[in-house]
Protein backbone atom coordinates (compact mmCIF):
# COMPACT_ATOMS: atom_id res chain seq x y z
CA UNK A 1 0.00 0.00 0.00
CA UNK A 2 1.74 3.13 -1.22
CA UNK A 3 0.66 6.72 -1.39
CA UNK A 4 1.12 8.49 -4.70
CA UNK A 5 0.90 12.19 -5.43
CA UNK A 6 0.21 14.30 -8.50
CA UNK A 7 -0.74 17.90 -9.22
CA UNK A 8 -4.38 18.50 -8.39
CA UNK A 9 -6.97 18.65 -11.12
CA UNK A 10 -10.16 20.59 -10.48
CA UNK A 11 -12.23 17.40 -10.65
CA UNK A 12 -10.28 16.01 -7.65
CA UNK A 13 -11.95 18.66 -5.48
CA UNK A 14 -15.39 17.38 -6.46
CA UNK A 15 -14.41 13.79 -5.66
CA UNK A 16 -12.92 14.58 -2.24
CA UNK A 17 -15.75 16.94 -1.26
CA UNK A 18 -18.13 13.95 -1.22
CA UNK A 19 -15.95 11.90 1.16
CA UNK A 20 -14.25 14.55 3.30
CA UNK A 21 -13.69 13.53 6.91
CA UNK A 22 -15.90 15.15 9.52
CA UNK A 23 -13.05 16.88 11.37
CA UNK A 24 -12.11 18.77 8.18
CA UNK A 25 -15.73 19.68 7.46
CA UNK A 26 -16.04 21.03 11.00
CA UNK A 27 -12.83 23.05 10.71
CA UNK A 28 -13.60 24.74 7.38
CA UNK A 29 -17.15 25.50 8.50
CA UNK A 30 -16.06 26.95 11.86
CA UNK A 31 -13.30 29.07 10.39
CA UNK A 32 -14.99 30.57 7.35
CA UNK A 33 -18.41 28.99 6.73
CA UNK A 34 -17.02 26.97 3.82
CA UNK A 35 -18.73 23.84 2.60
CA UNK A 36 -16.32 21.04 1.59
CA UNK A 37 -16.28 21.84 -2.14
CA UNK A 38 -15.91 25.58 -1.50
CA UNK A 39 -12.98 25.00 0.85
CA UNK A 40 -11.23 22.65 -1.57
CA UNK A 41 -11.72 24.99 -4.52
CA UNK A 42 -10.45 27.93 -2.45
CA UNK A 43 -7.30 25.99 -1.57
CA UNK A 44 -6.88 24.78 -5.14
CA UNK A 45 -7.20 28.29 -6.59
CA UNK A 46 -5.05 30.07 -3.99
CA UNK A 47 -2.27 27.48 -4.07
CA UNK A 48 -1.81 27.84 -7.82
CA UNK A 49 1.04 25.47 -8.75
CA UNK A 50 1.48 24.20 -5.18
CA UNK A 51 -1.63 22.04 -4.91
CA UNK A 52 -1.39 18.24 -4.83
CA UNK A 53 -3.72 15.26 -4.68
CA UNK A 54 -2.83 12.28 -2.54
CA UNK A 55 -3.89 8.80 -3.63
CA UNK A 56 -3.96 5.46 -1.86
CA UNK A 57 -4.60 2.49 -4.14
CA UNK A 58 -5.69 4.87 -6.90
CA UNK A 59 -8.36 6.43 -4.65
CA UNK A 60 -8.21 10.10 -3.70
CA UNK A 61 -7.61 10.36 0.05
CA UNK A 62 -6.46 13.97 0.34
CA UNK A 63 -5.67 17.30 -1.26
CA UNK A 64 -3.03 19.60 0.17
CA UNK A 65 -1.01 22.63 -0.71
CA UNK A 66 0.53 25.91 0.30
CA UNK A 67 -0.85 29.36 -0.46
CA UNK A 68 1.36 32.43 -0.56
CA UNK A 69 0.57 34.98 2.14
CA UNK A 70 3.69 37.14 1.76
CA UNK A 71 6.82 36.90 -0.36
CA UNK A 72 8.50 34.24 1.81
CA UNK A 73 5.53 33.01 3.85
CA UNK A 74 2.83 30.50 3.03
CA UNK A 75 -0.09 28.84 4.74
CA UNK A 76 -0.06 25.06 4.42
CA UNK A 77 -3.32 23.17 4.34
CA UNK A 78 -4.67 19.66 3.93
CA UNK A 79 -8.12 18.14 3.69
CA UNK A 80 -8.77 14.46 3.46
CA UNK A 81 -11.02 11.44 3.68
CA UNK A 82 -11.18 8.97 6.55
CA UNK A 83 -8.57 6.85 4.72
CA UNK A 84 -6.03 9.71 4.64
CA UNK A 85 -3.91 8.32 7.48
CA UNK A 86 -4.68 4.63 7.02
CA UNK A 87 -0.94 3.92 6.73
CA UNK A 88 0.59 6.39 9.15
CA UNK A 89 4.24 5.76 8.23
CA UNK A 90 3.61 6.25 4.51
CA UNK A 91 1.48 9.31 5.16
CA UNK A 92 4.21 10.82 7.35
CA UNK A 93 6.87 10.18 4.68
CA UNK A 94 4.82 11.91 1.97
CA UNK A 95 4.03 14.79 4.33
CA UNK A 96 7.69 15.27 5.17
CA UNK A 97 8.73 15.16 1.49
CA UNK A 98 6.25 17.84 0.42
CA UNK A 99 6.88 20.01 3.47
CA UNK A 100 10.57 20.07 2.48
CA UNK A 101 9.52 21.05 -1.05
CA UNK A 102 7.34 23.89 0.26
CA UNK A 103 10.17 25.12 2.49
CA UNK A 104 12.42 25.50 -0.56
CA UNK A 105 10.00 28.13 -1.87
CA UNK A 106 8.87 29.66 1.43
CA UNK A 107 11.04 30.63 4.37
CA UNK A 108 8.11 30.15 6.76
CA UNK A 109 4.94 28.09 6.58
CA UNK A 110 2.11 28.05 9.10
CA UNK A 111 -1.41 26.87 9.77
CA UNK A 112 -4.25 27.56 12.17
CA UNK A 113 -5.82 24.34 13.46
CA UNK A 114 -9.16 23.94 15.19
CA UNK A 115 -8.27 23.04 18.78
CA UNK A 116 -10.74 20.13 18.61
CA UNK A 117 -8.63 18.62 15.81
CA UNK A 118 -5.97 17.05 18.01
CA UNK A 119 -4.83 14.57 15.34
CA UNK A 120 -3.74 17.36 13.00
CA UNK A 121 -2.02 19.23 15.82
CA UNK A 122 0.02 16.13 16.72
CA UNK A 123 0.87 15.51 13.05
CA UNK A 124 2.19 19.08 12.66
CA UNK A 125 4.30 18.74 15.82
CA UNK A 126 5.75 15.48 14.53
CA UNK A 127 6.68 17.27 11.28
CA UNK A 128 8.61 19.84 13.31
CA UNK A 129 6.07 22.65 13.52
CA UNK A 130 6.16 24.78 16.65
CA UNK A 131 3.05 25.69 18.59
CA UNK A 132 3.02 29.51 18.56
CA UNK A 133 -0.17 30.33 20.40
CA UNK A 134 -3.87 29.91 20.90
CA UNK A 135 -6.45 32.18 19.29
CA UNK A 136 -9.43 31.79 21.67
CA UNK A 137 -12.09 33.17 19.30
CA UNK A 138 -11.10 32.30 15.76
CA UNK A 139 -13.25 32.37 12.65
CA UNK A 140 -16.99 32.53 12.22
CA UNK A 141 -17.79 30.28 15.17
CA UNK A 142 -15.37 32.09 17.50
CA UNK A 143 -13.88 28.80 18.70
CA UNK A 144 -10.26 28.20 19.77
CA UNK A 145 -7.73 27.58 17.01
CA UNK A 146 -4.01 27.00 17.52
CA UNK A 147 -1.26 28.52 15.39
CA UNK A 148 1.59 26.27 14.26
CA UNK A 149 4.67 27.51 12.38
CA UNK A 150 7.74 25.98 10.75
CA UNK A 151 10.74 27.82 9.37
CA UNK A 152 13.25 26.73 6.77
CA UNK A 153 16.31 25.09 8.28
CA UNK A 154 19.67 26.37 7.10
CA UNK A 155 21.74 23.54 8.58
Amino acid sequence: MKYTVRKTKEHDCFVLSKIMREVDKQEVWSSGRFRPLEALMEGYNLSEDNCYTLFLNMDIVGIFGVSRVEKDMGIVWLMGSDNLTKYKKGFYEVSKEYLELFLKEFKTVFNYVDERNTTTSEWLKRLGFSFIGREPEFGEDKVPFNLFLKERSYV
